[in-house]
C-alpha cells in the first residue's frame, strides 16, 4: 500500500483529484451527496498515513504532531461524509448538524498541531492573539452596521448560525497566520525547502476561509445559494493542502537520499 515510488504517489494524487474535479463539474455534480470533498479530503489521509510510513511510524507510533494532523483530517473527512449524508440521502439542511461538531474537532486538532510545534519554533502568540482580535471587531463591527443601522440584512438564522458563521472564519485564520509564521520561522533554521509547505497551508487557509464566509453569511441572512461556489473553495483547499504534504514527502527523500 505505501511501497509506490513518489512520481507514483503524486499520479495517484492527481487522478483523485481530477476525479473530484470531475464531479464538481459534470452536469449531474452529485453535489448534494458532496462526493468531491469526501474524494479530495480522502487523498490527503492516505496522503498523511504515506507521510507516517516515511518516517519509520506506525499507527501505533506516531507522534502527536503527526496523530494531530491525522485526527485533523479524519474529522473532517467524516464531517464531509455527513454533510453529505444529510443533504443527499436524509435531504435537509446540513448546517447545523453533528457534522458541524467534526469540523469543529477537525480545526481543534488542526490548530493543537500548530500549538505543538510552536513548542519548537517559539513564536509569541500575541502575534495570532492580536490579528484575531482585530478581524473579529471588524467583522462583528460589519454585521451590526449592516443589519441594525442600515437594515441591509435580516437575520433568519439561530444563535448557533450566528456563533458559527464567525468561529468557522476565525479557525481559518488561525492556518492562514500560522501558516505564514511557520514559513518564515522554519526558512531561517532549515537546509532544505520544505517550509514551502507551510505557504500551501497558508493559502489552504485562505480558500477554507472564503469557503466559510460565501457559505455561512449567506445561510445567516437566508440568501439563496445555488451555485456551491464554496464546496469549489473547500475542494480546493483540501487538494492544496495534499500538494503541501507531498512537499514534505519529496524533501524527506531527499533527506534519507542523502544520509
Amino acid at each position: 500500500m505505501f511501497s509506490i515510488s513518489l512520481k507514483s504517489l503524486i499520479l495517484v494524487f492527481i487522478a483523485f483529484g481530477a476525479l473530484s474535479f470531475l464531479f464538481y463539474f459534470s452536469e449531474s455534480f452529485l453535489g448534494h451527496y458532496n462526493i468531491p470533498n469526501i474524494i479530495s479530503a480522502g487523498i490527503v489521509i492516505y496522503l498523511i498515513l504515506f507521510l507516517i510510513h516515511k518516517t519509520g511510524n506506525s499507527l501505533l507510533q506516531v507522534d502527536r504532531i503527526q496523530l494531530f494532523m491525522l485526527l485533523s483530517f479524519v474529522c473532517w473527512f467524516s464531517a464531509e461524509a455527513m454533510f453529505g449524508y444529510y443533504s443527499g440521502v436524509l435531504k435537509t439542511d446540513p448546517y447545523p448538524s453533528i457534522a458541524d461538531i467534526f469540523y469543529l474537532a477537525g480545526y481543534i486538532f488542526f490548530i493543537l498541531l500548530l500549538w505543538r510545534l510552536n513548542k519548537s519554533y517559539k513564536i509569541e502568540l500575541s502575534i495570532f492573539i492580536s490579528l484575531l482580535v482585530t478581524f473579529f471587531l471588524f467583522a462583528f463591527y460589519a454585521l451590526y452596521i449592516s443589519v441594525f443601522i442600515f437594515n441591509v440584512y435580516s437575520l433568519s438564522g439561530n444563535y448557533v448560525d450566528i456563533i458559527l458563521v464567525f468561529v468557522y472564519p476565525i479557525f481559518d485564520l488561525f492556518i492562514i497566520i500560522g501558516g505564514i509564521l511557520f514559513y518564515f520561522r522554519e526558512r531561517e533554521i532549515s537546509l532544505n525547502r520544505e517550509y514551502l509547505a507551510w505557504l500551501l497551508i497558508s493559502a489552504c487557509g485562505l480558500f477554507f476561509f472564503l469557503a466559510d464566509v460565501i457559505f455561512g453569511f449567506p445561510d445567516l441572512f437566508g440568501f439563496n445559494q445555488n451555485d456551491h461556489l464554496f464546496d469549489l473553495f473547500f475542494n480546493v483547499g483540501y487538494l492544496i493542502l495534499g500538494i503541501a504534504i507531498l512537499t514534505r514527502i519529496f524533501y524527506l527523500n531527499i533527506h534519507v537520499r542523502n544520509n
